[in-house]
This record gives structure tokens, C-alpha cells and sequence, in this order.
């Protein structure tokens, strides 16, 4: 847990620092996170069941113009990565089958810090523009929660199960690269956004003693999002 401070306090000063730019602006997003698993094949035989996630994201971004095209995007996320696991059988009643199965979801909830460098680009007419995006993305697994449904015709409520990362060895911090594409309709007082990313983790999630598992995230996200230029009322005085 001693992580989260010096996380927090990352995206604080990549935030605060913004104050010092002419072009600055601060806005909110969200979106929905796909996230899955790239396995090694000592991992193969565990995760023949296993299945992406898709979760909710939201966070605060912060854009610092550098100039025309050139931007650099510092921002605080919220963002629960994980997989499901389906297994299923037909209950045969009368002649006719019957689906029936449970459904595990693991869901690690992660804070994070993505530092994107941004290139725009495009003719700026009616406001629109499109850009281009990479940089690294700094995250910690602050709690994770095991949710299992069972199935019987219809859904049965899930059972939540708090899940001990530190018990499991899971390796909290991760390091990863985001790379994405994005458009905004830009104003004189703020821009409304969208952008698509894919997030390629290079930290092994779990500590395994005996088999090397190399267990590493990787996800796709879609947000949307509104933010404010800061200093428009002051250049306009």
C-alpha cells in the first residue's frame, strides 16, 4: 500500500506542473477497458477457459500544448482489469437441455498514470482535429475481488470474494505502453474528445516459486471525455 501515495503523488506533480505552460487545459473522461491475458505456454493448460473483461474506466486528463501539434497528456485513471472463466454443462430434464455453468470474474482494480506524448494534426475546420498518441502508463493493483455467478435458466446474483494480492504474490506495480489514435471537436473555451488505445503490459502479474507462469496484461480502451482551457479567459484579457 505504500505505493498508492507515491502514485498519487506522480500524477499530482505531473498535474501541477502544468501550471507553468501558456496552452494548458483539464478535463474528465470515461469509457469502457477490454483487458485480457497474454499467456506463456507453461500457462497454456490453466487458462483454456479464460476470457476478457470489460469494466468500466474514468479519470481526470490534463493537456499541455507544447505548440500547434505537439502535446503532452498526463492522466489519472481509474481502470479494473482482469479475465472471466466459463465453465458450463446441459442438464438434460425431460428430453429437453438445460444450460447450466458458473462464471468467475477476477477483477484487479488499478489506479494509474499514463504519460502520453500527443502529435495532432489535420485541418482545423468546424473545430475537428485528429491526433496520434504513445507513452508509457504507470499502475498499481490497489485491491482486486473474485465475483461468481452461477447459472441456471437464469442468472443467480454473484458472490463477491475479496482477493489477498499479497498472499498471491501478485505483483502489484506494473509498467506498460499505450499507444492510440483520437479526435476533438476543439473551442475557443474547451474541446470534446474521443480516443481508442491499445495497452501492452511488460510486468509478469504474479511471483510464482516453481513455474515461471509470465502472466502480463494487455487491454483495449474507448473513452470519451470533455475538458476546459484554462487560460482562455486570461489570453482573451
Amino acid at each position: 500500500m505504500k505505493k498508492i501515495p507515491q502514485l498519487l503523488l506522480l500524477a499530482t506533480l505531473l498535474l501541477s506542473t502544468t501550471n507553468s505552460f501558456a496552452q494548458l487545459s483539464l478535463g474528465v473522461k470515461g469509457g469502457i477497458y477490454t483487458s485480457f491475458l497474454e499467456v506463456t505456454e507453461a500457462a497454456d493448460g490453466v487458462t483454456d477457459n479464460i476470457e476478457g473483461l470489460t469494466t468500466p474506466t474514468f479519470g481526470l486528463v490534463a493537456e499541455i500544448n507544447l505548440g500547434e501539434n505537439l502535446a503532452i497528456q498526463p492522466e489519472l485513471l481509474y481502470t479494473t482489469k482482469g479475465f472471466k472463466v466459463n465453465e458450463g454443462i446441459n442438464i438434460n430434464l425431460g428430453g429437453f437441455p438445460i444450460p447450466a455453468g458458473v462464471t468467475a470474474s477476477t477483477k484487479i482494480k488499478y489506479l494509474e498514470v499514463p504519460v502520453l506524448v500527443k502529435y495532432k494534426f489535420g485541418p482545423a475546420e468546424n473545430g475537428l482535429r485528429f491526433n496520434i498518441f504513445a507513452g508509457p502508463v504507470f499502475s498499481y493493483a490497489a485491491s482486486g475481488e473474485l465475483d461468481t455467478r452461477a447459472n441456471l435458466l437464469l442468472n443467480i446474483n454473484p458472490i463477491k470474494t475479496n482477493i489477498d494480492l499479497d498472499g498471491l504474490n501478485y505483483e502489484r506495480l506494473e509498467i506498460s505502453a499505450s499507444i492510440g489514435v483520437g479526435l476533438a471537436f476543439e473551442g475557443d473555451n474547451g474541446a470534446f474528445f474521443a480516443d481508442a488505445r491499445y495497452v501492452h503490459g511488460f510486468s509478469d502479474l504474479y511471483n510464482a516459486p516453481v513455474v515461471d507462469l509470465n502472466l502480463r496484461n494487455r487491454g483495449i480502451g474507448v473513452t470519451l471525455g470533455y475538458k476546459v482551457n484554462l487560460n482562455s479567459e486570461s489570453e482573451s484579457n
